[in-house]
């Protein structure tokens, strides 16, 4: 019996259909009906509604509609078992357009729409990832989205694992509520989430009220990594690993909202965004000698906006001197560097004719060698628990491409030791520096 595709064992084939692009799973589903149960799951485990901006009104709401009843309907005895259909999903992306509809000149959000949205979600017991943009204007329309609806058959809300929010986001509470069980929180990088003022200006305690902390729900004990480019105050629950990408300024209130941040959350592994300007004191203060620096384990700083590899240096100093007053018990440690955005340059045909002549661009510097052994070697003196350093200030104007190196920290007779390693080992150790937990 000569062998087809579809004879072969389940463990070949389930190496091979992730292979398919969404095309090629599509025309062979239409070969017969074997094969329409075989690639199935590759077309609808990631599905994404809406974003047809470019297409006539109601296209993306109708898409959303035609999806949902589809999936929710009952699959054929052939194909499976009757929720074969909704079983295959396994992340869902919808975007704002998907839930629209034009009333009175106007777009508004459809509740109907949105409330079947919900039904999928919570029936959906495959469903892994869910990214939703403009969240808040859904929960406004339908208050009990993604809640069950039925607790015989709505286990879908509970399988979600990871949460990506872009746009508009209702409050924490609300959330909480509607997806207990979720361990990844993002929110969408670049400024694609909006900080809400709910985010920003919450209460400035030192200690929420318990009825706020309680309102977390789940999340006081399921949650695990937040990832999110602006502090998030009302967030008062124990978090493994935080990540904050947009950059933190010389500023008195920014500053003051990332070290409560931290506070409330106090991670084990802190990934942020820090201005290459920031002194020892400020970093120091971020860092928070009594409540956050105890409980790090890996730190990795980005030094935004580096002017040169000398402000890299410096910087770099200021961060191991930092360490040194807080006393954090840091295993690993990352810290690399990003260029200084230049000036934009006007053309000379743009330039009104009382301008001066613009004087002649100077030759472009030769790179600069660093000595990153010696800033590793200042960094394990300052932290005397460090095992793990990893520096790159290749991206500062003018560095070396080179300029980037890990290195593995000890002690030998009282003296510290930093010794370089390969970058496939050092790979290595930053990913299990990142899984880091409390009882490392």
């Amino acid at each position: 019996m000569p062998h087809t595709l579809l004879t072969l064992n389940y463990d070949v084939l389930s190496h091979i259909l992730p292979l398919l692009s969404l095309q090629d799973a599509s025309q062979l589903s239409l070969a017969s009906r074997a094969a329409y149960a075989l690639a199935f799951p590759r077309i609808v485990s990631d599905v994404t509604l809406g974003g047809l901006y470019h297409k006539p009104g109601g296209s993306a709401l109708s898409q959303l509609t035609a999806f949902c009843n589809f999936v929710l309907s009952p699959a054929p005895a052939w194909h499976g078992a009757p929720s074969a259909r909704i079983d295959a999903l396994q992340s869902l992306h919808v975007m704002r357009d998907a839930v629209r509809v034009r009333k009175d000149g106007a777009w508004t959000v459809d509740a109907s729409a949105v409330a079947l949205l919900s039904t999928v979600i919570a029936r959906a017991r495959n469903l892994q990832k869910l990214t939703l943009w403009g969240s808040d204007a859904l929960f406004a329309a339908y208050p009990d989205f993604g809640a069950s609806t039925s607790t015989s058959i709505s286990t879908g809300a509970s399988s979600i694992r990871t949460l990506v929010l872009g746009g508009d986001v209702p409050p924490l509470p609300m959330l909480a509520r509607a997806f207990p069980h979720v361990r990844e929180l993002e929110f969408v990088a670049a400024g694609g989430s909006c900080a809400p003022d709910w985010a920003i200006f919450a209460a400035a305690n030192d200690t929420l009220s318990a009825a706020h902390t309680n309102s977390l729900g789940a999340w006081q004990a399921n949650l695990d990594r937040v990832d999110s480019g602006f502090p998030i105050l009302p967030l008062a629950c124990h978090v493994r690993r935080v990540e904050l990408h947009n950059a933190l300024m010389s500023d008195t209130y920014m500053l003051f909202c990332a070290r409560e941040f931290l506070r409330r959350t106090r991670p084990v592994v802190l990934s942020a965004s820090v201005s290459a300007g920031l002194n020892e004191g400020e970093l120091s203060a971020v860092l928070d000698a009594e409540i956050v620096a105890p409980g790090l384990r890996y730190l990795e700083l980005v030094g935004d906006r580096c002017g040169g590899v000398k402000e890299a240096e410096e910087w770099i100093a200021r961060v191991a001197n930092a360490l040194g007053t807080v006393k954090a018990p840091l295993l690993g440690l990352s810290l690399s560097v990003t260029p200084s955005v230049p000036a934009m340059a006007i053309p000379s045909t743009l330039k009104p004719n009382y301008y001066a002549p613009s004087a002649p661009v100077a030759a472009t510097q030769e790179a600069q060698s660093v000595d990153v052994a010696a800033l590793a070697r200042t960094l394990a003196e300052r932290s005397p628990e460090l095992q793990f350093v990893a520096l790159d200030l290749s991206g500062a104007p003018e560095a070396a491409h080179d300029a980037k190196a890990c290195f593995k920290t000890y002690d030998v007779r009282g003296e510290r030791r930093v010794v370089k390693v390969g970058e496939e080992q050092g790979k290595e150790t930053l990913n299990g520096m990142r899984a880091s937990n409390r009882w490392d």
